[in-house]
């Protein structure tokens, strides 16, 4: 039985998706798979208030900006609303020869300001987080879309994935895709156990004075938390 308010959450992102996906689709392909896959599990970090947002968006920017896709001081919603804005114009990543031109283009791009008030918080965070994604699958060489995953990850439990962890569980796997489902309790027994190890190691490489019973203590609550609803 799915509870009233669950639904209503769920009809809410629904509607939430289907109004940002037409706007940041046609940025690229793999964006229009990010508004499929991705983009549900993390509407609820972008619609869910002030607070929930900021926390989600201070993490995705640092680690972008670590894995050098940003550049200090880029911010997400600027990054989206060029993206939109340059798209229009025929500006998209498979017209370059590398991302990081293409990334140089849309710095360069002059904003149309009447086009930046005419589109929502929303979708310019919504296109920024794509095409950081995107950037991320490209500097680690991934399949496109892998990298997309890890925001699930931190829109649902910010505090456990902040930047700090998430760069160090980077240096151990980049099977992002196996990372969520971990989580999610989607993998079997063997690869389950094969992807906490690599968590296990990222988390003695960042606290290596924690006990593996306070890892594991930490890993389980994280797991805790994906099992709860999370409201919009």
């Amino acid at each position: 039985m799915v509870l009233p308010f669950i639904g209503v959450a769920i009809s809410a992102i629904a509607s939430a998706v289907a109004a940002i996906t037409p706007v940041i689709a046609s940025i690229a392909p793999a964006v229009a798979t990010f508004c499929t896959t991705v983009l549900p599990k993390i509407m609820p970090a972008l619609i869910g208030g002030l607070e929930k947002l900021n926390t989600f968006v201070t993490v995705v920017q640092a680690v972008l900006q670590v894995v050098q896709v940003f550049r200090p001081g880029e911010q997400l919603k600027d990054i989206g609303d060029r993206a939109i804005q340059a798209a229009r114009q025929d500006i998209k990543p498979e017209y370059y020869d590398s991302f990081d031109a293409y990334m140089d283009e849309i710095r360069a791009f002059e904003l149309d300001p009447a086009a930046s008030e005419s589109l929502s918080d929303t979708e310019k965070y919504a296109a920024g987080l794509a095409v950081g994604a995107q950037g991320m699958d490209h500097k680690f060489e991934v399949r496109e879309g892998t990298m997309a995953n890890l925001w699930p990850l931190v829109a649902n439990n910010p505090e456990y994935f902040n930047s700090t962890r998430l760069t160090a569980l980077l240096s151990t796997t980049t099977d992002v895709i196996s990372l969520l489902k971990y989580f999610e309790g989607k993998l079997g027994p063997a690869a389950a156990a094969e992807t906490e190890g690599k968590i296990v190691a990222a988390e003695k490489a960042i606290a290596p004075q924690l006990s593996e019973e306070a890892i594991y203590a930490q890993l389980d609550a994280a797991v805790e938390q994906f099992k709860q609803p999370q409201p919009a």
